[in-house]
């Protein structure tokens, strides 16, 4: 322990004692009702608080011991009042004390009971104590003597519905007096920053600052619980007055902190909020230096953050809001930015206009692009950092990503601009935030490209409707025309024209609005984007072309359909190096091709083509004879009822057999036996389909050929899974030639049973 620490520690305990034994003396006294022994060691004990020799901490300790003492010398003042002495005069006496700490601290005790009492006014005591308190200039002395002043006063100030209100006052001499009390701490409080020393003795001032500050926001707390303050008196006096202290004090500690407390302390309407982060912004503007110390850029990144938590969205209105975030370190702004997104998406708002999109984008220009040095590459596209700052990016950018969730318009149109914005903002992002970001905003375009078309062929729908209506009305007024002829000519002098009855026209309902940005249109967008990608992340890219094919395809546009798949391909060839990526492409483009059932014929075949030709260069001969099996599904696509579906019964025996021959060349680790039984399968499963091209010779052979390479296997794991996966299909043939529906189209497989 330091002998700052042991000096300290003797000072309060020394204090302790003192007050201790001249609160065991002044209680004597009090059970003896004696008046003026009772004051004169109320005094003697309260002496002690004018020490100058403790800390801010240790001195809250002894003032807190003081009082736990003085408050029964509050009780033993209001028995007095009970038994019938005038507090008038007990308030005159104690101004008699000679010291001025103790003469204040007894004067409030006594006037809290004065006011309790209604023998005067209370407004009139408060004014009295708040002028008297003024004596106390030192600032740990002043701050508490004026906390307990405080904390006297709480229920006994003329707020509206109070017991004190009428000839005690009114609302505003409460919130008068907190606001003059308010400002004589905040004064002290900024005092005891400037009271000399050298540098280490000012940060030992700081954190003592820090320590007492709670003191000073406790009357915006009392402030903020008046009931009879309105949003007016509020917006017109309080806050102006409270704002002006913060101003002018010119202390930044003191600044970071008052504004804190107003935002959370006041209602969270946008103009007060607005007003206060305005004021915060004018005072940074005008100070000399554009450097903040670190204890402001923290009260700043609070006084930011503190709104988000009820506001979210709304803050974005606060036109002050985003001027204050430039005065923040980029590191600090990137913080706010976050909480900012995470808020928002709690929110569960909606980015249903540019400028509501514009604002949060804007705002949260910190995640979504680096700060801009010169000379320096940015920080997130410069290399691979600590492991923990890329998981923090990574989960930054899945934050960003889930803002585009958020965007929704019911208007098609509105929503591709938004979405065009969104595309301007991220792309200034760099190559390490778009592999996050961009590929949800391409499948919230492909979303959007099935509404538009939703709403072209509700345009068509209707036109063709019109059409058919048109006809029919001039089908009936031209039956009707005739009809009315033909009874005009029937009519004789005897027999006048009947003339037959009007139809009803067929009423046509009015046109649904036709949609301004065309799918097509779209679908350029989400191109652009998928390409912009390609060159860096070639893989992702791919598997995104894949997928605007498939909506392509279920939207009816045959050719772009086609050109994704085609830029699919490109990428395929002249990117994707690695086996395994290759692989997995190969699968996804199968997949992709199975799912689309529009494509003229020509480029269909074009496709699959190209396909089966990638699977049977890989690399690995397992993964060719894998890949050229599943492909052998690309020329047996869809039903035979379906009128889109291809059939080509010779290709697919082609994809078979090269997938048979080249099962046949793996000799590493009899790999080709278990390659064989999935053969097995897949002509099993085209000869159920009745594809003609498959005969049960086939299985035949193949059956036998298995038998003959699996009595040569050894005799370990892999064979066992072999054999287990074999059994299975001869069981199912077997099952097949007893069933009276299938026997006689698998008689002529022979398992070799």
């Amino acid at each position: 322990m330091s002998s700052s620490n042991e000096e300290q520690l003797k000072y309060l305990s020394e204090a302790q004692r003192k007050v201790k034994e001249q609160a065991f003396y002044m209680k004597r006294a009090i059970d003896a009702n004696d008046i003026t022994l009772t004051l004169s060691l109320a005094a003697d004990m309260l002496r002690e608080l004018k020490t100058s020799l403790l800390t801010p901490r240790n001195y809250y300790e002894l003032y807190m011991r003081v009082l736990d003492e003085l408050r029964h010398v509050e009780e033993f003042f209001m028995s007095l009042n009970k038994a019938g002495s005038p507090m008038v005069e007990l308030y005159e006496r104690v101004q008699h004390c000679a010291n001025v700490v103790p003469r204040l601290y007894l004067l409030i005790a006594v006037g809290g009971v004065y006011i309790k009492s209604g023998e005067a006014p209370a407004k009139d005591i408060l004014k009295d104590l708040i002028e008297m308190v003024k004596c106390v200039q030192y600032p740990t002395r002043g701050l508490f003597l004026r906390n307990y002043l405080s904390q006297t006063s709480r229920d006994k100030l003329p707020d509206t519905g109070s017991e004190y209100e009428g000839i005690g006052g009114d609302v505003t001499d409460a919130y008068e007096f907190v606001l003059e009390n308010f400002k004589e701490m905040n004064r002290l409080w900024v005092r005891l920053q400037h009271m000399g020393g050298d540098k280490s003795t000012r940060k030992k001032r700081e954190k003592e600052r820090q320590d007492l500050k709670i003191l000073v926001g406790t009357n915006l707390v009392r402030l903020s619980q008046l009931e009879g303050v309105d949003a007016q008196t509020y917006k017109e006096t309080i806050l102006p007055n409270i704002l002006e202290q913060v101003t002018l004090c010119k202390d930044t500690i003191a600044q970071g902190y008052l504004m804190d407390c107003i935002i959370q302390c006041y209602p969270g309407r946008l103009d007060y909020v607005n007003y206060c982060l305005g004021m915060c912004a004018s005072v940074l503007s005008a100070t000399k230096t554009p450097e903040l110390d670190e204890n402001s850029v923290i009260e700043i990144e609070e006084l930011l953050s503190i709104p988000l938590s009820s506001l979210a969205l709304q803050v974005l209105d606060l036109k002050q809001y985003a001027e204050l975030l430039t005065y923040l370190p980029y590191e600090n702004r990137r913080q706010v930015a976050t909480i900012l997104v995470r808020s928002t998406l709690f929110s569960n708002g909606k980015l249903d206009t540019l400028d509501k999109l514009d604002k949060l984008l804007s705002s949260i220009t910190p995640l979504i692009k680096d700060e801009e040095k010169d000379g320096e590459p940015p920080a997130s596209d410069a290399g691979a950092g600590d492991p923990s700052d890329e998981a923090e990016f990574v989960d930054e950018q899945t934050l960003v990503a889930r803002v585009i969730h958020m965007i929704k318009s019911d208007d098609s149109d509105v929503q591709f601009k938004l979405f065009s914005m969104a595309r301007k903002h991220f792309g200034q992002g760099g190559v390490k935030r778009i592999k996050h970001t961009l590929p949800c905003l391409v499948f919230s375009g492909l979303r959007l490209a099935e509404r538009v078309k939703a709403r072209e062929v509700a345009v068509t729908k209707y036109t063709s409707r019109v059409e058919k209506a048109n006809k029919k009305n001039k089908k009936q007024e031209d039956e009707y025309a005739a009809a009315c002829k033909a009874a005009e000519d029937a009519a004789t002098e005897e027999e006048p024209a009947v003339m037959p009855t009007k139809p009803e026209p067929i009423a046509i309902p009015d046109p649904p609005p036709a949609p301004k940005t065309s799918c097509r249109k779209v679908f350029q967008f989400l191109h652009e984007i998928i390409t912009a990608m390609a060159v860096s992340y070639p893989e992702l890219s791919l598997k995104l072309f894949l997928q605007a094919a498939i909506t392509a395809d279920k939207c009816q546009f045959k050719a772009i359909a086609y050109e994704f798949m085609s830029q699919a391909f490109i990428l395929y060839e002249d990117e994707l190096t690695d086996s395994k990526a290759q692989l997995q492409a190969l699968i996804l483009m199968v997949g992709t091709l199975l799912s689309c059932r529009n494509f003229e014929s020509d480029d269909y075949d074009s496709l699959i083509t190209k396909t089966t030709q990638y699977a049977a260069k890989l690399l690995k001969k397992p993964d060719q004879c894998k890949m050229v099996t599943l492909c052998s599904h690309l020329f047996y696509a869809g039903a035979a009822s379906d009128p889109n579906h291809y059939h080509d019964p010779k290709r697919v025996l082609e994809c078979l057999q090269k997938a048979l021959k080249i099962a046949d060349g793996c000799m590493a680790s009899s790999a080709h036996v278990h390659l064989f039984v999935e053969i097995l399968n897949q002509y099993l499963y085209y000869f159920e389909l009745d594809n003609p091209a498959i005969q049960d010779k086939y299985l035949s052979g193949l059956i036998a050929l298995i038998n003959e390479h699996i009595d040569g296997m050894d005799h370990n794991e892999q064979r066992a899974e072999v054999e287990v996966t074999y059994r299975n299909t001869l069981k199912h043939i077997g099952r097949k030639k007893k069933d009276e529906k299938t026997k006689q189209k698998f008689a002529g497989i022979n398992t070799g049973a």
